[in-house]
């Protein structure tokens, strides 16, 4: 795959990390083409080439050069925010290609999407129904809508990213699904297309997707009986990657993509399906470059500090999150510590109690798995800049796709 040691230093799609440190400095994020690439295609085989109508959820990413990418793919963007509606429309999508999910969607951001003819609202409650069905009015359309039902479906992973359970805040339960498409004359702007579901993410195990799909077969079936006829069904998305080894393939860490899309056309057949995958797009498709600060002792428990922190990769702090670290340097002897950051907080680690290579000050770290909810989640605490975005290109050249923020920038937004 497109990470690996070439005379024992990694490399990037055959480009040398220190490279890319010494043309944009540390901490930066790197993101391979090749592998967004594979993702992209795989993706596309599966699901795209036998009808489902598949969109990247961009809340994983939202870098222009990789949303045009996976446009070439035909992808659509999957958006939760006016910000985003915004910079897929920079990327080029049409209204066609973007739907809006969220749980708290306000006047403005629906006005937005309205104007621009998007393809559908994923609705998660009556009040932002009936929300929509007043700024529709005013705005003389007709709002297609995927009512958001929660399943109330384990979906085997963190209780931070589990989203199908009736404890969670997304989504409507079944009887309220019921009723509003029984009630349809209620609301004269909306047009029910069907249903969306999405029940978490970073799963790895394929039977919390045959229960939902098994669900909602259920659950069509039932509507039809009452008269109900619905035209799209949506399964969210929430595939996961292996953050342990992350330059396994996706094919290796996801076998089973093939047979979700297979028992989903089978046992769903008739309706339009949708999928929203995120994560296993482009997690794996990037790391975290860092330089060493220096290491410390303090009481017998060993510490590697260094320039990257939790405003770059903020997962491990939010969800206990692994993400696997490597050296530039290949066959490094090993040790046990704890790598961390300069911020001003305890939580400020992005690895605890690591069998890991041994660093000295000036050494690149390399932290995987943070092409995914790593630069998308970053913040300037501490009056930290955001940090740069490299794209290797599948010939191997660099592309700078997103600019180290300076401080002036950062100043400039305070009056």
């Amino acid at each position: 795959m497109a990470f690996n040691y070439i005379n024992k230093q990694l490399h990037c799609d055959g480009v040398d990390i220190q490279v890319v440190a010494e043309n944009y400095g540390t901490p930066a994020y790197i993101y391979s083409e090749q592998i967004l690439r594979r993702n992209a295609e795989v993706i596309k085989s599966i699901f795209i080439d036998k009808g489902f109508k598949v969109s990247y959820a961009m809340k994983a990413n939202s870098n222009p050069a990789i949303l045009r990418l996976f446009k070439s793919y035909g992808l659509g963007v999957d958006i939760v925010s006016a910000g985003e509606f915004k910079m897929a429309k920079h990327a080029g999508y049409l209204g066609a290609e973007i739907n809006f999910a969220g749980v708290g969607k306000t006047s403005e951001e629906l006005d937005l999407a309205l104007a621009f003819d998007i393809d559908h609202f994923n609705v998660e409650s009556g009040f932002e129904l009936d929300l929509l069905e007043k700024r529709a009015s005013l705005a003389d359309k007709k709002a297609a809508v995927l009512l958001r039902l929660n399943p109330d479906i384990d979906p085997q992973t963190h209780p931070h990213i589990s989203t199908g359970l009736k404890q969670n805040k997304f989504g409507m339960s079944p009887a309220d699904v019921r009723h509003f498409l029984t009630h349809t004359k209620s609301y004269p702007h909306i047009q029910f297309d069907g249903i969306h579901c999405h029940i978490g993410s970073q799963i790895i195990q394929p039977q919390p997707f045959y229960d939902l799909i098994d669900y909602l077969q259920q659950f069509t079936t039932a509507l039809r009986a009452e008269g109900v006829r619905i035209e799209h069904l949506d399964l969210g998305g929430g595939f996961g990657v292996n953050y342990h080894d992350p330059f396994e393939d996706i094919l290796e860490t996801t076998p089973f993509l093939q047979s979700i899309a297979e028992r989903a056309s089978e046992k769903l057949a008739g309706y339009q399906l949708h999928i929203q995958p995120g994560r296993v797009l482009v997690a794996n498709a990037g790391v975290l470059l860092a330089r060493v600060l220096g290491n410390k002792e303090n009481g017998g428990h060993h510490f590697v500090i260094i320039d990257g922190a939790t405003t770059e990769l903020i997962r491990p702090a939010l969800y206990d999150a692994y993400h696997a670290i490597y050296s530039h340097e290949e066959h490094r002897p090993k040790q046990m510590g704890d790598v961390v950051g300069p911020v001003c907080e305890s939580s400020d680690a992005l690895a605890k109690h690591r069998n890991m290579p041994v660093f000295e000050s000036g050494d690149l770290m390399v932290i995987g798995s943070a092409g995914a909810y790593a630069s998308s989640m970053a913040s300037t605490y501490n009056m930290r800049p955001l940090a740069p975005e490299i794209m290797v290109g599948a010939s191997g050249e660099l592309q700078l796709v997103r600019k180290r923020q300076t401080f002036d920038e950062l100043i400039s937004l305070y009056s």
